[in-house]
């Protein structure tokens, strides 16, 4: 079975199901944000740091076609799937802790759902202030897993996980301190929360709440059944899930800095 952290290149055929939809999803929360800190303001050069299957990327060109988008992946798979479904974009194949662009490259950095892969993730924080130009904005967004809410079997298999996991699932509680060492300034701040409470059929948003269904709500939360020793608390935790009905919630932090 594959891992699913990004300190190791991922299949596309294991992951695209499951970044394509929590992407899709994803965006529904983003478009209002755009709209509240005027992203379409922005100009310059863009980059989407962690792009995996392009979605986003292609949200953001056409959020703010006024940046020129670059975009990477640490997966050739990914990039060369990319490549053909967004030819407008420039894609790069590059681990985050060495970024293959020079100092001072980008106006705007986006980054998603990326960090807690990361092992080392002050790296990556300084490697996006190396190519982040004086002034350049950088938007961080990312679960911070003690956010969770649910039953004590759902927290248990949360917790197990975090403790598996080669990375940080608890990555956004540091990631201030990181930004302040570097000397970059927080511009805004949103938690987006993502509840299991709404309808399987259609996604209800309730800025910044996005309502998923039951089992939509369990697809996101599948990958951490795929580690060595979680198998065990995630058949307890699928098993009470299915037959209880289980409601969850999960924060997902938005972090904006500037250079």
């Amino acid at each position: 079975m594959s891992e699913n952290f990004y300190t190791q290149k991922i299949s596309i055929h294991d992951e695209m199901p499951r970044l394509s939809a929590q992407a899709n999803l994803f965006r529904l929360l983003l478009d209002p944000f755009f709209d509240s800190i005027h992203f379409e303001k922005e100009s310059g050069k863009g980059l989407d740091a962690g792009a995996g299957p392009g979605i986003l990327a292609s949200f953001l060109t056409k959020k703010n076609p006024n940046l020129v988008w670059s975009a990477c992946d640490i997966s050739e798979e990914m990039v060369q799937y990319c490549k053909l479904s967004y030819p407008k974009i420039d894609w790069k194949v590059c681990d985050l802790r060495n970024l293959d662009y020079p100092d001072n490259s980008f106006d705007f950095i986006f980054n998603s759902m990326v960090l807690i892969h990361i092992q080392e993730p002050e790296k990556v924080m300084k490697e996006f202030y190396r190519v982040l130009k004086p002034g350049g904005k950088l938007l961080i967004t990312c679960p911070n897993d003690k956010t969770f809410e649910g039953p004590p079997v759902l927290l248990e298999m949360v917790a197990k996980h975090a403790e598996i996991h080669p990375a940080d699932r608890y990555v956004m509680e540091k990631v201030p301190g990181f930004a302040k060492d570097l000397g970059l300034t927080l511009e805004a701040r949103t938690d987006f929360v993502a509840s299991n409470d709404g309808n399987d059929d259609k996604p209800k948003l309730d800025y910044p709440t996005i309502h998923l269904g039951m089992m939509t709500g369990w697809s996101m939360l599948s990958f951490m059944g795929h580690p060595d020793g979680m198998q065990d608390v995630y058949s307890r935790c699928q098993s009470e899930y299915m037959s209880n009905r289980v409601r969850f919630s999960l924060k997902l932090e938005t972090h904006l800095y500037r250079k």
